[in-house]
């Protein structure tokens, strides 16, 4: 991959794309949100999708502390260090690469990484993705603690693509609590109603019991479902939550 060694923003300077470009439009899908709520197996659950279908999309590990899509794909592309100026080249590398390859790409950051409102400040990202014929989709995973939408909040001031999601992760909901009641400040939040005013989508995401199985395996969620690494008990669930997840995400899978 070709490196950015530019630190000046970038401008956009070209026409909006052909027709024929814009027939075959491609996606840069990337999640966001605080650590521990659910970017990285949403990604892996789409990745799935992706490649199941035959696409054979970048896939992009840059979340510094916790390299779960790299663990999964071992085609996945990674900076060259977890330095900001590595990541951040490592990101212009990235567009850039996509402006010309036309691939999908699936783009994972840590936790609260302050490395993406840089980014998509410096290059007015949802702008310049669209200038070129690429369509941005921007998930937020959210827990049901209110705390999970400040960074919602800090990035959509810079970041706020026409196609962006608001994913309320059921998995976070500590035992005991139902979804219903755990996210009902979520749902009320300033934060969370002004982004829905201004378009985002909002979708329910499943929980998956025996989630931490399939991790500990390194188990993709197909093959969770076949063979005896899980007992028969523990593959049905993970088969239906993979019915439930298509289900839950029907409404944006147009977008990918």
């Amino acid at each position: 991959m070709a490196k950015s060694t530019s630190s000046e923003p970038a401008v956009i300077d070209r026409e909006l794309p052909s027709t024929a470009e814009a027939a075959k439009q491609p996606t840069m899908v990337i999640a966001a949100g605080r650590g521990k709520v659910g970017k990285s197996v949403t990604l892996r659950w789409m990745i799935e999708r992706a490649l199941a279908r035959g696409d054979l999309p970048v896939i992009a590990d840059a979340d510094r502390t916790n390299a779960t899509l790299s663990a999964f794909f071992p085609l996945a592309i990674r900076p060259a260090s977890a330095e900001d100026e590595d990541v951040r080249l490592f990101l212009n590398a990235l567009a850039d690469d996509q402006i010309g390859s036309r691939a999908n790409c699936f783009l994972d950051l840590g936790g609260g990484d302050l490395t993406l409102k840089q980014w998509t400040r410096d290059l007015d990202l949802s702008a310049f993705l669209t200038s070129y014929g690429i369509r941005p989709v921007l998930l937020h995973l959210l827990g049901s603690d209110v705390d999970d939408l400040a960074y919602l909040r800090d990035l959509e001031t810079v970041f706020a693509p026409p196609h962006t999601a608001i994913v309320l992760n059921a998995g976070m909901v500590p035992t005991g609590r139902s979804p219903t009641t755990a996210f009902a400040p979520i749902l009320e939040h300033p934060v969370f109603l002004d982004a829905i005013t201004r378009g985002a989508k909002v979708l329910k995401m499943p929980r998956l019991g025996v989630m931490q199985d399939v991790d500990a395996r390194r188990l993709s969620f197909a093959a969770a479902t076949e063979g005896a690494a899980l007992p028969p008990t523990a593959r049905q669930m993970v088969q239906m939550w993979r019915r439930d997840m298509e289900k839950a995400f029907e409404e944006v899978t147009p977008w990918m």
